[in-house]
């Protein structure tokens, strides 16, 4: 992995490079730069992985830097350094796509422990770009699944299909050739339980096929061709990669889109709503207008469903803060006094004020829960170290709101997350100084026999769980689940050599309702069934 890092003071700057290296981590090289212009020319040179830079620089600040490497196609992961005095311009850094921000000095273990969360998103990205492999597999296989897999990754991420693909599969081929600008439209579609009118049980595949054939008849101008395939791995959402040879027209497209919808809707007597994502002019592009008509799709959220909703316009204003100096002041307030009975009611008003505006989008939504994430690491920083212990890092956040169905999920996730941080400051007042993991260690040690997950840790200890898990690792070597099973085979195995206890017994002493499965993960852990591990180790005492 390549880093830089870019900062008007040599010594941060060099400092955080000799940290790095420290590390050990697998760096092939670190460069270095003095403001945001100069890091443009070091960008172009070096192509790093991850940049970290500092806000207040000469010449061109962090933010411009960061704003204009996108504008010129870098994919980069940025990590912003700062003061705690520059927390709104940290802010601003999330609509930019930063991944992280450290605040001043920047501790050793938060620093390595970022670079080590972003290698392995490094890691993932490119062995997810491997398209050109499925590409041969396709060749292969030449069948309708493996073609969906295909066309699924070619809208999912940046990739050019125009290669051998496209010479094998007609369809592909003729749209790309003749077509000059590309669009995406994603259909949501509410299947049914079965029964369900003259499908019956078990009918389940060839309703799936009534809905691609509706699909199929969808009127489109002439001039336009498309591709419609059902997403590899969301079942409920059918896409139509439209391609044509002028400027495509999405409120044209929305008008026709709705016609259809009507009817499918009025025919089928279940729940349709569509994206539209704005057009772009290259194929490889296509993911860009795939994200914008799952984004517009979750406008259902405030209008509801059964519509066709458009992508938000391009450079559309965007606030800077939702939340204000004086809803800051006020939620500090409340939660120094723990009065989560006031700060609920006041985030419900909030959601529903956003709800009634007239133009008000998903964005709107997301941008209170981010700000709101923000605000609550905010005040936690001055409380702990660690805040994403309690109510986890910003993109476990989006991740999940990206995957809301319903107004009333976001209120609930708010109202947790609020309860979560005053029961973790009300837990700080009383004991300050101990050592979280070690408790949660000898918790675990002495519940063996109680249904132990990451969500009950987390309910019990007002942390987050996917936080909770990374940390539980990086500190004990082992996950969560290798650490609970380790531990209860052991103890199993005391139990078998130091007691009569029937299997049953020892299975239910070690968190096992099922006899059968306890036997079976203690095979896997000692290579012997628990009967075989009592009787080997009982004929030395017996001989």
């Amino acid at each position: 992995m390549r880093l830089l890092i870019v900062d008007d003071e040599p010594l941060l700057r060099q400092g955080i490079a000799r940290i790095v290296e420290r590390f050990g981590l697998p760096m092939e090289e670190i460069g270095q730069a003095e403001n945001g212009r100069e890091g443009l020319l070091v960008l172009e040179r070096m192509k790093p992985d991850v940049v970290i830079t500092d806000i207040k620089m000469p010449e061109m600040d962090g933010l411009d830097f960061i704003r204009e490497a996108k504008n010129r196609g870098h994919r980069v992961q940025f990590v912003i350094v700062s003061g705690y005095e520059e927390f709104e311009y940290a802010k601003r850094g999330i609509q930019y796509g930063v991944v992280d921000y450290l605040l001043k000095p920047v501790e050793h273990d938060e620093l390595r422990a970022c670079l080590v969360r972003i290698m392995d998103k490094v890691e993932e990205s490119r062995r997810q770009s491997t398209l050109y492999t499925e590409l041969n597999r396709l060749r292969k296989l030449n069948d309708d699944q493996s073609r969906e897999r295909l066309l699924t990754k070619w809208i999912e991420q940046e990739a050019d299909i125009d290669g051998g693909a496209a010479r094998h599969d007609d369809e592909l081929a003729s749209l790309l050739a003749d077509s000059q600008e590309f669009a995406v439209i994603v259909f949501e579609i509410e299947l049914p339980r079965l029964p369900y009118r003259s499908f019956q049980a078990g009918d389940e595949t060839l309703l799936q096929y009534a809905v691609a054939n509706a699909l199929s008849y969808t009127e489109l101008p002439q001039g336009r061709r498309s591709i419609l395939f059902q997403h590899a791995v969301y079942e409920r959402e059918w896409i139509c990669v439209l391609g044509e040879r002028q400027q495509i027209d999405v409120r044209e497209i929305a008008r026709d889109v709705a016609q259809w919808a009507d009817g499918f809707q009025r025919y089928f007597k279940f729940d349709v709503t569509v994206g539209i994502g704005s057009p772009v002019k290259r194929a490889a592009d296509l993911h860009q207008s795939y994200q914008q008509a799952k984004q517009a799709l979750r406008d259902k959220i405030l209008r509801g469903r059964n519509r066709v909703f458009l992508p938000a316009p391009a450079g559309g204003h965007v606030e800077s803060s939702v939340l204000s100096d004086d809803d800051e002041r006020m939620l500090f307030r409340l939660l120094n006094d723990c009065h989560s009975h006031a700060i609920i009611p006041w985030l419900n008003g909030r959601l529903d004020e956003i709800v009634r505006r007239e133009n008000a989008t998903f964005h709107h939504l997301e941008s209170f829960c981010v700000d709101l994430h923000l605000l609550y690491r905010k005040y936690l920083l001055i409380q702990t170290r660690a805040p994403e212990w309690v109510i986890g890092e910003i993109d476990d956040w989006l991740s999940w709101l990206h995957g809301v169905d319903r107004l009333e999920d976001i209120a609930d996730k708010l109202a947790d997350a609020t309860g979560t941080l005053i029961e973790h400051i009300r837990t700080l007042r009383l004991a300050p100084d101990y050592d979280i993991l070690e408790e949660i260690k000898r918790y675990i040690d002495a519940h063996l026999h109680e249904p132990l997950s990451l969500q009950s840790i987390a309910e019990r200890f007002y942390i987050h769980p996917n936080y909770f898990s990374r940390r539980f690792k990086e500190k004990f070597k082992e996950s969560f689940i290798q650490y609970v099973t380790n531990r209860r085979m052991r103890k199993a195995e005391n139990l078998l050599l130091g007691s009569d206890l029937q299997i049953q017994e020892i299975a239910e002493l070690v968190g096992f309702s099922d006899a059968a499965y306890f036997s079976s993960v203690f095979r896997k852990s000692t290579g012997k069934t628990p009967v075989q591990y009592r009787l080997q180790h009982m004929e030395p005492r017996n001989g």
